[in-house]
């Protein structure tokens, strides 16, 4: 658990510093999100190839690949609903041009 917190704080600052250093403005990474990422698909991998003992890492590993899908599901319903406010049904643009034929 101890090696999870401490990867996660360590990948965070290091994704943190290559958004300041390298990458533009245009294109910028979560570095919370990405440090816990890199983190658990290490615990992973670490796992499936017997590097890690899977009783003491499978637990730590769920949550945070939860936590991740949680994130990605979150930051999906924010574009769905920005794409669903600029484009208008096909029921509202009926309703809209028969209010603008009636007067």
């Amino acid at each position: 658990m101890l090696y999870a917190i401490l990867s996660i704080l360590i990948l965070t600052l290091l994704v943190w510093v290559v958004n300041k250093k390298l990458l533009s403005q245009s294109l910028q990474v979560c570095s919370i999100c990405a440090g816990v990422t890199l983190t658990w698909t290490w615990l992973l991998f670490g796992m499936w190839f017997g590097l890690l003992p899977v009783s003491e890492y499978e637990f730590i590993t769920a949550i945070l690949m939860g936590a991740s899908i949680g994130g990605i599901v979150t930051e999906l319903k924010k574009m769905f609903l920005k794409i669903r406010s600029k484009t208008k049904s096909a029921k509202i643009q009926e309703i809209e041009k028969q209010l603008d034929d009636c007067c």
